[in-house]
């Protein structure tokens, strides 16, 4: 499985423009949003706002069985939902995914993933009354 964190600048004044874009994703666009990424082989996609030190960034953690693919698989799709996202993120960071500039990935490294946990059911079982404690207390 892949494990990609993207850092991508957002152009100077587009940060509200950035922050509309992930809005329009979560509220009106979700159910499109998912059969794009199943269609393309992305398992997980995570967007976050960061400060850098020459503005805004968006910072993408993304998963995937094979990243390569799934880029170039919607780099060149023409699925409406698919270049909707493309002109959005262009018109707030600048890059056109339509064509994807040469890149280096982050080097990862370090990964946790634990065993999720499930949640415990509560007892209906009374704890035992306090006791008092031997140091007068």
């Amino acid at each position: 499985m892949d494990q990609i964190c993207l850092v991508i600048p957002v152009l100077q004044g587009k940060s509200d423009d950035a922050r509309a874009f992930m809005h329009e994703l979560e509220e009106s666009h979700k159910a499109e949003y998912d059969r794009s990424e199943q269609r393309i082989g992305i398992t997980k996609e995570v967007w976050y706002m960061a400060r850098l030190n020459g503005g805004d960034g968006l910072v993408a953690y993304i998963e995937s069985g094979d990243f390569a693919e799934a880029l170039e698989r919607f780099s060149q799709s023409q699925d409406d939902f698919d270049l909707w996202f493309k002109r959005r993120l262009a018109d707030s960071t600048g890059v056109d995914l339509n064509n994807p500039p040469e890149m280096t990935l982050p080097e990862l490294l370090s990964s946790y993933a634990g065993e999720p946990q499930r949640a415990k059911r509560s007892s209906s079982k009374r704890l035992p009354p306090e006791q008092p404690s031997d140091d007068g207390a």
